[in-house]
């Protein structure tokens, strides 16, 4: 009798526990893909490879999918930043239309309600950036953690990242996002000052979502181009252009902490040693209203409170990245960033490029507090020392 009452409790409780819904199946593979034109390039939409597209004729920007089974979500890699397009799911014999605006979101999931039918295709004037890199056709339960959901970055943050290129990030602040955003769940935002090319974009944002970052990131405006000093990094970009961006990043988006690049560049890229400089003038003039009085002017002036460059002499500060992170599975900041690096197929053929370990000459463990308004550091190991 008390092994059945036993029974009858475990039941109870066993009806009681959460059910634990099931990821949602990629039906990709298993459903009829067509274009509108350039037809033979059709599977380049779902070749998994970053560096191949469908863009089509501008006549012919239409793509129909057709599942064997309900599709309740399509993850998208655009080539650019999408404008305005429209999305029909057939319903019972009816087409049901859903108009999307224009986003900065390049890659971005779009829930749907279940048909077996769509069709995809721009709308308004511009017709020419409709091009898609990857389609990730998914059926019903939790969306997959490689789809990626970014949020708008908003008007503050705990702390700025800025870096010169994609692959940067991880290269030379290693466990920086893994440990700040990822396992601590700060706000932090991420501006890539050139994003040189759309592939390169697309691996930078297969990085940063690995690395736990969620603020989309601020992507500059600047082309990318090599030079080995900051004469000619100013000649080829403009010192005040340059300048007056970083001013407007910090008004804008007004974090406590900024990090950045090496004065020297590193191996002595210009565009990193640019990064360096203007975040230094940046960091006072973004507080004086006579400087770039019309950038991020609807924000009025910020003083961030810290700025920390990579590798700098004074006021050294090491991090430890070798710490396993609970939301990593127990995978330290370091791991989390080799990882990140993986996703940078396109520059994989450069061999001395690797997210740089404690013991290296540009050890991405190695800090130092370049200007602070809240007093040095005391502790020595953690960028956010003294902000409260």
């Amino acid at each position: 009798m008390k092994r059945f009452a036993a029974f009858i409790m475990m039941c109870v409780l066993l009806l009681h526990l959460p059910v634990i819904a099931e990821e949602a199946k990629d039906l990709t593979a298993s459903c009829e893909i067509k274009v509108a034109s350039h037809a033979y390039t059709a599977k380049r939409v779902f070749d998994r490879d970053w560096d191949t597209y469908w863009s089509g004729e501008n006549a012919g920007k239409k793509i129909t999918i057709k599942s064997p089974e309900p599709i309740y979500g399509l993850y998208i890699c655009w080539i650019d930043n999408p404008w305005d397009w429209t999305i029909e799911e057939k319903i019972g014999s009816q087409w049901q239309k859903t108009e999307f605006e224009p986003s900065s979101f390049m890659h971005a999931y779009y829930p749907l309600n279940g048909a077996k039918e769509l069709r995809l295709y721009p709308t308004g004037k511009r017709k020419k950036w409709f091009g898609i890199s990857e389609i990730f056709v998914l059926g019903e339960g939790e969306i997959p953690a490689y789809v990626q959901q970014w949020k708008a970055p908003g008007d503050s943050c705990d702390l700025m990242l800025v870096h010169a290129h994609p692959d940067d990030e991880v290269l030379f602040f290693g466990g920086l996002l893994p440990t700040y955003a990822g396992e601590r769940q700060l706000n932090v935002v991420t501006c890539v000052l050139t994003p040189s090319t759309r592939n390169r974009t697309s691996e930078l944002l297969n990085s940063l979502w690995t690395v736990g970052l969620t603020n989309y990131p601020v992507i500059g405006p600047f082309h990318d181009r090599y030079s080995n000093s900051l004469d000619k990094a100013f000649k080829e970009y403009g010192k005040t252009k340059t300048r007056r961006y970083a001013v407007e990043l910090l008004r804008t988006y007004r974090p406590q902490v900024v990090v950045t690049h090496d004065i020297n560049g590193e191996y002595g890229h210009g565009m990193h040693r640019l990064a360096a400089n203007i975040m230094q003038y940046a960091f006072d003039a973004a507080n004086d209203i006579t400087k770039f009085s019309d950038a991020g002017q609807e924000f009025g002036p910020w003083q961030a409170s810290k700025l920390y460059l990579h590798l700098y002499k004074d006021n050294q500060i090491v991090l430890d990245w070798d710490q396993p992170l609970s939301r990593f599975d127990g995978k330290t900041g370091f791991e989390i960033a080799q990882l990140g690096y993986e996703h940078h197929l396109s520059q994989h053929r450069y061999y001395q490029f690797k997210v740089e370990p404690k013991d290296s000459n540009y050890s991405s463990y190695h800090f130092g507090l370049a200007n602070s308004t809240v007093g040095e550091d005391l502790l020595k190991n953690d960028f956010m020392e003294n902000i409260k």
